[in-house]
Parts: structure tokens; sequence; C-alpha cells
């Protein structure tokens, strides 16, 4: 648990305006990169997880470089401005930037009432806004903050290490098997962003006013973003976030896909190898979570259960390969 007195002293210290924050307050923390409320500032505070986190290094210079690398792009998904970077872990006991507070709710596990109650039109906006965003930035070119170009078949090695590190030997060993006959390519590399699920937006009045958490893009193949959306568009229920296909309005897997081949111009052809992939990376980070329970580097109760959905989500990315 981080110390929040240490933190709002030496905040209040090395900020210009920090004699105006009243208080510091938990927004999102536990499980990768941790987001608090600077109240009285109105701005949010990122940093890296306060314990063993699931997706080390974390650097917040990067970070902070794509998300005003983003925000600087015309026609980009909307992210927040952002503000001071500090890289000496003495201010507050690790790197950090500053950001603008955004308005709107992010959702994952379960539909906030907002949509539930709404019109069917309301929940096909809310697909066409999230898939639109994340289709345009595919049609942008890529900044440099984003790195150097990542093939298929680079990110599915990079995922099989995670899962080896893990010790998840048969996620290992899928992904080794898709590393070898990787997912095809739609076109030029692009700006990826690399996590775009629901979890990852911020809604204010039905409208997408944030696209966050950029700490996985890369420059590379965008139908990527479109596999990893699709897990998000399940054919059926779904045990393991808010499924989308529960309610009427919520877009087809079938309308996602024709709408990010329409608006980027590219074919989903592959797709499914790609969706592979997605669940894969899923599947890595979370078997991370499982072996930081299981060693103690971890108390955080929200790892225990996550063992069981290793293997199952293993078997979700051999069929996805399997598909015709």
């Amino acid at each position: 648990m981080r110390d929040l007195v240490r933190v709002l002293e030496g905040l209040r210290s090395f900020l210009e305006r920090g004699s105006e924050i009243a208080r510091v307050v938990p927004l999102s923390t536990g499980h990768s990169n941790e987001t608090y409320l600077l109240e009285g500032l109105n701005r949010i505070l990122r940093t890296p997880p306060s314990s063993d986190g699931l997706l080390p290094p974390y650097d917040m210079r990067r970070q902070r470089a794509v998300i005003a690398s983003v925000r600087g792009l015309l026609g980009g998904p909307p992210v927040p401005e952002v503000f001071e970077l500090c890289e000496d872990p003495a201010v507050i006991g690790d790197p950090f930037f500053i950001m603008e507070r955004l308005p709107g709710e992010a959702f994952e596990y379960e539909i906030p009432a907002w949509l539930i109650e709404a019109a069917p039109e309301v929940r096909g906006s809310v697909s066409a806004q999230w898939v639109g965003a994340v289709a345009g930035l595919h049609n942008l070119a890529t900044p440099a903050a984003f790195g150097p170009p990542r093939t298929p078949r680079d990110e599915a090695i990079r995922w099989r290490d995670v899962a080896a590190g893990a010790n998840a030997p048969e996620l290992a060993a899928t992904l080794d098997d898709l590393a070898k006959d990787p997912p095809c390519t739609s076109g030029p590399p692009a700006p990826v962003h690399g996590d775009p699920k629901l979890a990852n937006c911020l809604w204010h009045e039905g409208r997408l006013t944030g696209l966050l958490d950029w700490e996985l893009a890369y420059h590379g193949e965008p139908l990527a973003d479109l596999g990893y959306m699709l897990w998000w568009f399940p054919e059926g229920p779904s045990t393991h976030h808010a499924a989308t296909s529960e309610l009427p309005g919520f877009w087809t897997r079938t309308q996602v896909i024709a709408a990010w081949e329409a608006a980027t111009g590219r074919s989903a052809r592959g797709v499914e190898r790609h969706e592979a992939a997605a669940i894969g990376k899923i599947a890595a980070i979370i078997a991370v979570g499982v072996e930081l329970w299981r060693t103690g580097r971890s108390s955080d109760p929200r790892f225990e259960p996550w063992d069981a959905i290793v293997p199952e989500l293993t078997r979700s990315v051999r069929e996805k390969m399997a598909a015709p």
C-alpha cells in the first residue's frame, strides 16, 4: 500500500501548484500502473504499482511521451493532456507524471446502470465510438514514441516469454506454436494501442471522452487491436468481462469487423489468429498475477482465483488458431 501522506507531501513540494492539493485519492491500484485523483488540483497522478506488478518495467517517461504524441495527432482518439514528469523516486517513492482529469467513468466487469437502462441506440453508439476511436488510430502516422516496428511474430514471442517466466508451460508452448506460424499482416505497420479494452474507455453522458492506458502501445499490425477488441464481443455468454452481447444494441462481431474494415480500408482476413494472439496475451498477463500470488510476492486477493482462468484461455487460443 502506498503511503499517501508521503505522496501528498512530496507533490506539494515538487509541483508548482502543489499547495492546491487537498487530498490524494486512489482511483485504480494493485494490478499495474496506478492512478490517483489530486483533489483540489483536479488532476491525475500516474505511477508504477506500489508492489510487484503484472507488466514491468514501468517506464513513466515513455508512457507520458506516447500519450503526448497521440494528443498531438490530428484525428486521433481523445486522450488527456500530460503535464509534469518526475523520474526521481525520492519525491513520492516512484517516478510519476501528472495528467489532465477527463470527465467520465470507466467500467469493465459490470455494465453500469446508465448503459443497461439506455435505449439500444445508445449501446450501438457506444460500440461505434469505441471501435471508431481505435480504428481511427490505425489510420494515423506512427509517432516516434511508439518505437520501432514489431511484427506479429515478435509479439507472439514476447508473450510466450512472459508465459514461460510465469510458469505457465502449456500457454507458453501454445504461443510458441503461434510464433512459428504467426498471424498475417493487413498492410504497413501502424500505431497499435495494445490494450484497447472497454475498461480503458471513459464515458460521459454517452460520449467517449478518453482512451486511456497506453503502456502497451507499439508500432505494429493494427489487426492485433481488432483481435483484442473482439474478445469483448463474445459469441456467447462471457464470465470474464462485461459481455457486450447480452443487451440489445451492442454490436455483433460482424458489425465490429465491418466497421473496422470500412474505417481503415484494410482487410480483416485472418483476424481469428490475431484474436488467438490477443487471448494469449491476456492469459500471459493473468499467469503473471497467478505466479505473484503463488510465490507470495503479492497479497492481492484478486489474483488467487485467476489460476483456473489460464487453462481455459489457453484452450481458447488453440480453438482460435484452429479456425478455418
